[in-house]
């Protein structure tokens, strides 16, 4: 493997200040000069930059930001719209190694791995720093490290494992580990990151990650290793801590303000900022997400059987997906209304040609609201203020619930899954079993990139049929002009071979072959 897509610390991330991803205004600095790391990590300042440079590869719109969202696109919740064909050859189940998206995926993971290598190496050698600063610093390189290997062996599978040691001695061309092997880093780094992350931060830190954030990205790692003990203890660590209680209103993790600034739900966020205001940058999740008519891009849709899963009177519904003819709060761009909207819109007010309410341009009749708000100053634009959670408590209470009902049987996980439908204002439900737990989940967690890796998991374990699955197509709203129309026929799962996507050709080739393709790709 090429090593200058491990070494680009030393250009980027040391060349100057970073703004910080996560952070607010202590870190927002402008570029102070070119550095090494033999002229870097000298004192603390230098080491909370280095830091915010790791967060801030999760801005980056080939990573989390936006193309890592397509992997979900495989899943039953979602269809892929725009103009990529290698995101649509993705959704169909046909990857292959030279697509684009394929390939973005793996140099962006390495690259926040490469810049918590360089912290993990040189903040202890710093000479004089306060103590809980460094600690809280090595924690969060241990943390955003593990957070890098852990998808990248979800959608690879066997990846490359480059760490410290890579670094020192400059051995980046390695062959790939194997799965174990790359959880087991993940498990490690994730332990020190509790051991060394403060439970809670004052306001001038929010958004970076706790040891809240930790012990829940920890249980969902046993989760997926079948380790149901240690997701419960992890999990339930989260759980029963006050400091990460579910927020109030399922709405306040996605609405722009002081509702997701003080939420205690969000474990792992990325804490955009308003460009225009702050300087900061921001994560283009909201463009990619938003509809085409309001200023978006609008590619992932939910689907027909997604919006149906919804129990009547779940408010999670209208949360989490906008249907033609909605509006919401600050959009106000006028768009064209066709006839067909208009039956759907503007019953009884005939003769409207424009408005502010959603039109047919949706593959699906539906767009994700979650990540959807706009200015309140009536300007038009997308409120880049909204923060992109990655991880949430809600998940945390569900991974506990599944633990307990697949080491201890239906019912085991009520306490959790009731906290969660509470919450929602809906009623409690008593023995839950696995289909209670997987319709909860689906619900809960629409459009946040969990359901595709769920249905893996659960596939391998014979709790689903994926095969039944993918078999049926994926429809639109039934609704005029959409009439429930097939927009992804059915497809066909290959076992064991759509259980990861391939490695990027490119990756391989710069290797010189050390790095081996993926079972019958």
């Amino acid at each position: 493997m090429n090593s200058k897509r491990y070494k680009i610390l030393s250009l980027l991330c040391l060349s100057m200040v970073l703004i910080a991803s996560c952070i607010k205004k202590p870190l927002d600095q402008k570029p102070t000069g070119s550095y090494t790391t033999a002229t870097y990590w000298r004192n603390q300042s230098d080491v909370l930059a280095g830091i915010a440079g790791i967060y801030n590869i999760l801005y980056t719109e080939d990573w989390v930001g936006h193309a890592i969202y397509t992997y979900d696109d495989q899943s039953d919740d979602i269809y892929v719209a725009g103009d990529h064909p290698d995101f649509k050859s993705v959704g169909n189940l046909n990857a292959d190694p030279t697509l684009q998206v394929i390939y973005y995926t793996w140099p962006f993971a390495y690259e926040q791995i490469e810049r918590a290598n360089n912290a993990i190496i040189y903040i202890p050698k710093v000479p004089v720093m306060d103590q809980a600063i460094r600690d809280r610093s090595l924690g969060e390189a241990y943390f955003l490290r593990a957070h890098a290997y852990f998808i990248l062996s979800q959608l690879y599978g066997e990846v490359p494992l480059i760490t410290e040691n890579n670094v020192l001695t400059g051995a980046y061309n390695v062959p790939k580990s194997t799965v174990a092997q790359v959880q087991a880093l993940v498990e490690s780094d994730l332990l020190k990151a509790v051991s060394l992350l403060p439970e809670t931060y004052d306001a001038a830190d929010n958004g970076r990650v706790s040891k809240g954030a930790a012990e829940g990205l920890l249980a969902k790692l046993y989760l997926f290793e079948d380790n149901f003990q240690n997701a419960i203890k992890y999990g339930t660590a989260v759980t029963l801590d006050p400091n990460y209680a579910l927020s109030p209103n399922y709405t306040d993790n996605f609405t722009p303000g002081p509702q997701q600034t003080n939420s205690t739900e969000l474990l792992f966020a990325v804490w955009n900022e308003n460009q225009e205001i702050s300087g900061a940058p921001y994560s283009p999740m909201a463009i990619y997400f938003s509809p085409r008519p309001w200023n978006g891009w609008g590619f992932h849709h939910p689907t027909e059987n997604f919006v149906d899963e919804f129990e009547k009177g779940d408010p999670r519904k209208s949360a989490t997906v906008l249907a033609v003819g909605d509006s919401i709060p600050y959009q106000t761009t006028l768009v064209p209304i066709s006839p067909n909207d208009a039956v759907q819109m503007f019953t009884g007010r005939a003769g409207q040609s424009t408005g502010r309410m959603l039109p047919s341009m949706s593959t699906t009749g539906y767009y994700i609201k979650k990540y959807t708000a706009f200015m309140p100053s009536g300007d038009g634009n997308l409120n880049t203020d909204l923060k992109q959670p990655l991880l949430r408590s809600a998940e945390v209470y569900l991974i506990v619930a599944e633990a307990k009902i697949r080491q201890s049987g239906a019912g085991a996980g009520d306490a959790e899954i009731n906290a969660v439908r509470l919450r929602a204002g809906l009623s409690p439900i008593a023995g839950a079993g696995m289909p209670q737990l997987i319709h909860e989940k689906r619900v809960e967690l629409g459009g946040e990139n969990v359901r595709w890796q769920d249905l893996l998991r659960w596939d391998k374990d014979k709790l689903v049929n994926l095969d039944t699955i993918v078999g049926k197509p994926k429809t639109a709203s039934p609704l005029a002009p959409y009439n429930g129309a097939v927009i992804i026929p059915a497809r066909k799962f290959q076992r064991p071979k759509n259980y990861y996507v391939p490695i990027p050709q490119e990756i391989i080739d710069e290797s010189k072959g050390v790095i081996k393709q993926n079972p019958n790709y």
